[in-house]
Parts: C-alpha cells; structure tokens; sequence
C-alpha cells in the first residue's frame, strides 16, 4: 500500500543529507541577495491614545544596551548593531538579529523631553506624550 505521507518524509529527510556535511543550499545566496534586504528592517507599528503615540518596534535577540534613540530636530531614530555571538559553535544556525536604523518624523504635538522607551519580549516600546494642549479629545457620533 501506498502512503503518501511516509514517501514525503523519506523525500525531505533524503534531501536534508544531501546537503549535510556539504555547507549551504548552493541557491541560498541568491535567495539573501534578492530578499535579505527586507529583513533588516524591524516593524513597527504606531498606536495614538488621547495623551500619548506608543511605537512598537519589533526587535527579537537584542538586550537593552543595543539599541540606540535619538531625537534630531523633529526626526526620532532608532538604530540596533549586529549581534554576533562568535562564542557559540551551532550545528544549525536560521536566525540572527541584524542592526537596522529606522527613522520617524514627529510632529508638533509630541513633547520630545517625556520620550521614554522600554524593551520587553523582543519588543521596544516608545511612549511619545502628546504636548499640554494637543491631547485628543474623544466625541461618539450616533448614527440615525
């Protein structure tokens, strides 16, 4: 009897040794050349409250003294280095957090001398507190 299951794992397990001992897939440079660039950049996603924007970037395999905020005119940087970790020998390595510099424009309603950050799970938080005067106020609408 026939199981397709059992033939696709001795298909994938075959190819795993195959390349083992061997390096790289021979096409795995071609693949970073052409979409590494795009995993550089750290998301983010940005929320307003009534006093305050929270930015979150998404950074896993960083710790607090790698990142770098600064506030230039009405631009907000952050910037991570590389992380390398030549003590460690692994057998398998997929990941490895790359630096990044990613730039916001602010406007005028942020009070730039409140910014403060905190990173937590792999995530840096940035609250940036709305100025005296520039809070939102919230109004419900009824539909009729």
């Amino acid at each position: 009897m026939y199981s397709k299951r059992a033939s696709h794992g001795n298909m994938c397990h075959r190819r795993s040794e195959y390349f083992e001992g061997r390096g790289e897939h021979p096409r795995k440079g071609t693949w970073k050349r052409k979409f590494g660039a795009t995993f550089h950049t750290a998301p983010a996603n940005v929320r307003e409250m009534d006093d305050k924007f929270e930015l979150y970037l998404f950074a896993p395999g960083f710790e607090k003294s790698d990142f770098v905020i600064a506030v230039l005119d009405q631009t907000l940087s952050i910037s991570a280095n590389d992380r390398t970790d030549e003590q460690e020998s692994w057998k398998r390595h997929e990941y490895m957090p790359q630096g990044f510099v990613r730039q916001f424009k602010l406007n005028e309603s942020i009070d730039k001398s409140a910014i403060v950050a905190k990173y937590e799970n792999g995530v840096l938080i940035v609250n940036l507190p709305k100025s005296e005067g520039f809070e939102s106020s919230r109004q419900e609408i009824e539909i009729t």
